[in-house]
């Protein structure tokens, strides 16, 4: 009777190791499987831009074979929107305006030639627009920056690159560049421009040049290779497109350009075409199969150190990948060409590291003071986002120098936080200043070592 207790017990113990080991492994896939990428609401046609405007993702697409220009997803559902009868390279929110460029030649069934204004009930034009395609936005000195294809704006020359504003109307920037500026953004208070191009202003530029409001220059040597991709964040600009030399993405400290580790490569279209900057990671979007020698498929992760792969990525084919990414409902979205199961869209259901929403619903812009203060050599930032902006949170030293831009980019309303690192900067005080379209605000902190 004992002999037959002791066995039934040891085969409970066994039965509960089983158990258990069952559940951890299912606890396990359960976890792998809220870490990976889903579909977001059926997809759209071919995506090659993506932002986030009124709380709802905006698609641009592909036109024809079932594309339309332009889809938004509204949490559930995708819905053609917009009348676009072409496809959107770029869009950005400039002013409260969601603003669309590509190659179409009506918005809403008005002529409108590759660029478009929509401010949430009517589409307007934009004071004639450009003569050929728009590749690229961003906002500088208040202004909006398009680059493309282009050589006029409103029947004047403007190589490939103008600014626009509501009251100033047009104005090309200097002579502009002798090809194409496939990518744009702003880094220590300069315009940044890539592509195609050779020179900027009449001068050598290696496809990739700075603006500082007058004159175009080089920025160090330039660039051997295509430029299809400008983010900047960390203190850092980042460059991504085609180039065997900088294996397709690389970065500019103020001094240097600099490889992040073996980087990018490999695939029939071995290209990076977007950077996205979220906190202290970096996430280059493309058609490429391997960073970091590790096969990752058209995405993957720069934490400034090693690169690492999100889940399988889109690896549907050899000319699969994706062409735009961005941040919606706290999640990373991206879009490119990558069917089943997720129709050239889909979300990174995995932990987003750098910058932490505490999902609290703000009345008004605010900069809360960082802590610890003083700090060493990390310190925490956190910011309100009263409504849908572009937000760009920076930190100067005593002399007015930029060492740092931590975030630059389209933010929901909402409650956020962001890490600072300091272990690359003396002691002393540095000021870090967010700046909005509608809000700007300063403060002082100090490291200590």
């Amino acid at each position: 009777m004992m002999t037959k207790i002791n066995n039934s017990s040891k085969q409970v113990k066994i039965f509960n190791r089983v158990f258990s080991a069952l559940i951890l492994i299912l606890v396990l896939s359960i976890q792998s499987y809220s870490q990976g990428w889903s579909s977001l609401g059926g997809g759209t046609n071919w995506e090659y831009s993506l932002v986030v405007y009124n709380n709802e993702l905006y698609a641009g697409e592909q036109s024809g074979s079932g594309g339309h220009g332009l889809k938004k997803f509204n949490g559930t559902t995708w819905s053609d929107f917009g009348g676009i009868n072409g496809t959107v390279n770029a869009m950005i929110v400039y002013n409260g305006n969601l603003i669309v460029g590509g190659s179409f030649d009506t918005a809403g069934g008005l002529e409108m030639k590759n660029i478009a204004k929509w401010d949430g009930v009517e589409w307007t034009d934009v004071s004639g627009g450009p003569n050929s395609i728009v590749s690229a936005f961003t906002v500088y000195n208040g202004d909006l920056i398009v680059g493309g294809y282009f050589t006029m704006v409103e029947n004047m020359p403007a190589n490939h690159i103008a600014k626009w504003n509501s009251s100033g109307g047009w104005v090309a920037l200097g002579s502009g560049t002798n090809s194409q500026v496939m990518a744009l953004t702003t880094y220590n208070n300069k315009l940044i421009a890539g592509g195609f191009f050779t020179t900027a202003g009449g001068s050598s530029a290696s496809h990739i040049a700075q603006w500082d409001g007058s004159n175009w220059s080089q920025i160090g040597p330039g660039i051997n290779g295509i430029i299809y991709a400008l983010a900047s964040g960390n203190g850092k600009l980042y460059a991504g497109g085609l180039s065997t030399s900088f294996q397709c993405i690389t970065s500019w400290d103020g001094i240097s350009w600099s490889n992040l580790g073996s980087g990018c490569g490999s695939g029939t279209y071995p290209y990076v075409f977007s950077i996205l900057v979220y906190g202290t990671d970096v996430y280059a979007a493309g058609l490429y199969t391997i960073a970091g020698g590790q096969t990752v498929n058209g995405i993957a992760k720069w934490n400034g150190t090693v690169w690492s792969p999100l889940g399988s990525g889109f690896g549907y084919g050899n000319a699969c990948g994706a062409f735009a990414t961005c941040i919606y409902n706290g999640k990373l979205v991206c879009g490119g060409i990558f069917s089943s199961p997720f129709m050239n869209v889909a979300q990174w259901d995995g932990l987003l590291t750098g910058v932490n929403n505490n999902n609290s619903i703000p009345e008004k812009f605010e900069l809360s003071q960082n802590y610890p203060n003083p700090f060493n050599p990390s310190t925490t930032i956190r910011f309100s986002v009263a409504k849908q902006e572009n937000v760009k949170l920076t930190v100067s030293n005593e002399l007015g120098q930029e060492v740092a831009v931590l975030v630059n980019r389209n933010f929901n309303r909402g409650s956020y936080e962001v890490k600072w690192d300091a272990s690359g900067q003396s002691s002393g005080i540095y000021f870090y200043t967010i700046s909005t379209s509608s809000f700007t605000e300063t403060k002082k902190m100090i490291l200590t070592k």
